[in-house]
């Protein structure tokens, strides 16, 4: 842990005397004093080092000592959300025992009040329901009572003056009953409000029918009043839905509007209606809070087109202006409504920022399918290779990105990681979110997908890209693989310019052959090979490492850009400009053909946005071709520092002989050149249920005593957890020289043991090829020496001619 803390100090301490105290054991990466809400201050602080050893110097070295006359405790920090924190004992800690004990005691009141008054309550109502059991006992007798009861009953009926009248005359009641049936009343013969015609007598209203049925029913006055106002209450909602939904039909109609300029201030709606007349305007808007214009919206364009005859005209002695506002009232209505306007493009008009935050949200991935994680407050002195070094510890990593600002030429503390396997960032994130890295806490949170625009994918279905444009973006994207070309390729254009311009004479004269001589094929190649040799020896003398271009290491450096097949004559005066745009460049090594440089930015994320952006760009008359330099290209740093010590290379070359002694080798290896003849047919046997720690020497060791083997195979893939690495199958085959040999182990050796399992051995028809005699072979050519005059030449084109080879190596 690089992080400590720092207990019992003086209350009037500010932050730089402790920056200076602390300072002297170590680069201080973090200093945070604590203050409670009132802003008081507790007494003490958390600092961050770089390193683990500079925080155990610190504890150290002041732990127990005097800080102005107070004697400070210093301690190393405990992890975030560790079993082994101290208890905060501070009435200001929210985990603290005294803010704990509070809310738990808090509670329980809590709990307390409640059980005690629900149990109250329904004691007292027990109590009540008892007294009016009794009251209720006491009076079951009495008349009074009981008439009493019958004028207060809700559910009596509604036309009986009185329950024991209709209990006693039965027929009466049905008879009242009968004459109380309504009868269909004659309507007044008057027009409604609608203007339609009268009912007639044949219709009821529906109040009527309703009051029919509420009739019929038990119940008391009060609620028969109830539902009647019910059913006005329904009747007038459905009036003003109706309404309402007028007013929405009329506002969802696509107008033809013009908007009104220069009005005057107190102009009514009845006047620009008079100013439009005969025309009859659909609708006329006049706001309320802005006043000088107004919108006359019309049904169709042809009145639009009448009503634009009177622009310029006067309204109350003031001349005003007319414009079409159809399509901005399209734009307008759409925005209120949320929905994206007709025939308008995708992002217009204000709603193009929400809509580009919430296309951001929606590509927001979980970091099990990105593989990308966004991580933040870092040290500034935090370099990419930390992070690659802290990363890859949980699995292999495709990009490390860390912006940096441009005027204080500091990381800005955050930045981005991508796995190459997404399991590996989940893994990385559980583990490292929230520890401790260069004395500050990690904070990781789940990284969002690039846009296909910033990656410069291919589109190969779009339609508006012509074939020159899509091999421009297929190349630009392949620029990004670490395989490149030759590295000091020069173009035949470039190589004739660079003759004409060392010889002092024309281009032409350099390609012509009809004065005799030599081929223009000869000319250029020999030109090239004095250019190259040159240049060679220039980017010796700069300090360019020529063996690490020759060196098959896929690793490549995330700073140096090798830019080649330049124009020539290309000065650093046209170079410099085009690259320094992206960040300040270390150093850019130019030689005098000005065919091929080299630039070195002083930041990794400043030379990948060059590299990502000029890749393929147009330079003068040609594309930029660029290529990433391989790793230690140049023999120094840019503070002059020497970069690769020669002990490194010689260390392995010294312990191989130590390592293996060279009999066995050439034992091992003796058998094989001996049985040169091919395999006989059916010869390959199938092994089923190999052990997945089998290896291809165990099962050839387990044969090897029934005769001459020509091939040993074992299925394997890519280990997921780790691409690097392959895991066998379980399964593999195994090919004799001799079909006898063959059949002999398929009767003897069946369900032989290979490393403690039992392996299943059929015939098969597959053949193998002998891939360690192939191996033998070419490292045998391979170790041969020179030892007479000839060399083999490959790669000469078709069209070269004997008498041209001939002279080239002339």
């Amino acid at each position: 842990m690089s992080r400590i803390i720092v207990k019992q100090l003086p209350k009037h301490i500010t932050e730089d005397k402790l920056r200076n105290i602390f300072g002297a054991k170590g680069t201080i990466t973090d200093l945070q004093l604590k203050y409670t809400p009132d802003g008081k201050f507790r007494q003490f602080c958390f600092v961050g080092y770089s390193t683990e050893e500079e925080a155990q110097d610190a504890i150290q070295h002041f732990n127990n000592s005097c800080i102005q006359t107070s004697r400070v405790r210093v301690e190393s920090c405990a992890a975030l959300g560790s079993e082994s924190k101290p208890q905060s004992w501070s009435k200001h800690a929210k985990d603290s025992k005294h803010n704990l004990d509070k809310l738990k005691a808090a509670e329980e009141e809590k709990e307390k009040k409640a059980s005690p008054g629900s149990e109250s309550k329904k004691k007292e109502k027990a109590k009540k329901d008892t007294k009016v059991v009794e009251i209720l006992g006491k009076h079951k007798d009495d008349p009074e009572f009981q008439e009493f009861l019958q004028a207060h009953d809700k559910t009596r009926t509604l036309w009986g003056n009185d329950l024991g009248v209709s209990e006693q005359n039965p027929e009466k009641e049905d008879e009242d009953e009968d004459e109380a049936e309504p009868t269909a009343a004659p309507n007044d013969g008057g027009v409604d409000a609608d203007g339609d015609e009268p009912a007639g007598d044949e219709e009821e209203s529906p109040v009527d029918e309703e009051a029919e049925k509420l009739a019929e029913k038990p119940i008391s006055d009060l609620e028969y009043m109830k539902s009647l106002m019910a059913g006005k209450a329904a009747e007038s909602t459905a009036a003003a839905a109706s309404s309402k939904k007028s007013k929405v039909e009329k506002s969802s109609l696509d107008l033809f509007t013009i908007k009104i300029h220069n009005v005057p201030y107190n102009t009514k709606r009845q006047e620009v209606l008079k100013f439009f007349k005969p025309l009859k305007p659909y609708s006329v808007r006049l706001p309320g809070k802005v006043h000088g214009f107004c919108y006359v919206g019309f049904k169709t364009e042809k009145d639009m087109a009448k009503a634009m005859v009177k622009n310029k005209s006067f309204i109350k002695g003031k001349q005003v202006f007319f414009s079409d506002f159809t399509e901005k009232n399209k734009v307008t209505k759409a925005s209120k409504s949320g929905l994206p306007p007709p025939n308008a493009p995708s992002e217009s008009g204000a709603n193009s920022k929400w809509k580009h935050q919430h296309d951001g949200l929606s590509k927001e991935e979980n970091i099990s399918e990105s593989g990308r994680i966004f991580f933040r407050n870092l040290a500034y002195t935090t370099t990419e290779e930390e992070l690659q070094k802290l990363f890859e510890e949980y699995g292999p990593v495709v990009e490390v990105n860390l912006p940096v600002d441009k005027l204080t030429r500091k990381i800005k503390g955050f930045g981005t990681v991508t796995y190459m396997m997404p399991e590996h960032a989940l893994k990385a994130f559980n583990a490292l979110d929230g520890t401790d890295f260069h004395g500050r806490l990690l904070h990781l949170l789940p990284g969002k997908e690039l846009d296909n625009k910033d990656q410069n994918e291919l589109d190969e279905d779009d339609s508006s890209l012509t074939f020159k444009q899509k091999k421009a973006l297929k190349l630009k994207k392949s620029a990004q693989k670490p395989i490149g070309w030759n590295t000091l390729f020069l173009g035949p254009n470039a190589v004739a310019d660079i003759l004409a311009k060392q010889f002092k004479t024309s281009k032409e004269r350099i390609l012509d052959t009809s004065e005799g001589g030599s081929s223009a094929a000869v000319r250029l190649a020999l030109g090239e090979t004095q250019i190259v040799i040159e240049m060679k020896k220039f980017l010796e003398d700069e300090g360019v490492r020529l063996s690490a271009f020759d060196e098959p290491s896929q690793k490549r450096s995330k700073t140096v850009i090798l830019a080649k097949n330049l124009p020539a004559a290309t000065e650093l005066s046209e170079l410099s400009p085009i690259f320094s745009r992206f960040g300040p460049i270390g150093r850019l090594v130019l030689p005098p053909s000005g065919v091929t440089a080299l630039i070195e930015f002083c930041e990794p994320s400043e030379a990948r946005q060059a590299f990502k952006k000029l890749a393929y760009s147009k330079f003068k008359n040609a594309p930029l071709y660029l290529e990433w330099a391989p790793e230690q290209t140049f023999a120094t740093t840019l503070s002059g520092e020497p970069i690769i010590p020669k002990t490194e290379k010689e260390e392995p070359k010294e312990k191989e002989p130590k390592r293996a002694p060279t009999p066995e080798v050439k034992e091992e290896s003796k058998p094989e050149p001996v049985d040169d003849e091919e395999p006989e047919p059916d010869t390959t046997i199938f092994l089923r249920n190999l052990n997945f720690k089998t290896v291809k020497e165990t099962v050839l060791e387990h044969f090897r005593h029934l005769g001459a083997i020509h091939s040993v195979e074992i299925a394997k893939r890519k280990d997921p957890q780790n691409p690097q690495q392959f895991s066998s199958l379980g399964y593999g085959f195994i090919q004799f020289k001799k079909a006898s040999v063959a059949d002999h182990a398929l009767k003897n050796l069946q369900l032989t043991h290979i490393d403690g399992n039992p392996v299943e051995l059929k015939r098969s028809d597959r053949v193998l090829k002998n891939q360690n005699e192939d191996a033998s072979r070419r490292g045998q050519s391979a170790q041969k020496k020179q030892t007479g005059t000839k060399i083999l030449v490959r790669n000469i084109p078709f069209q070269a001619q004997y008498r041209e080879v001939r002279e080239v190596f002339k």
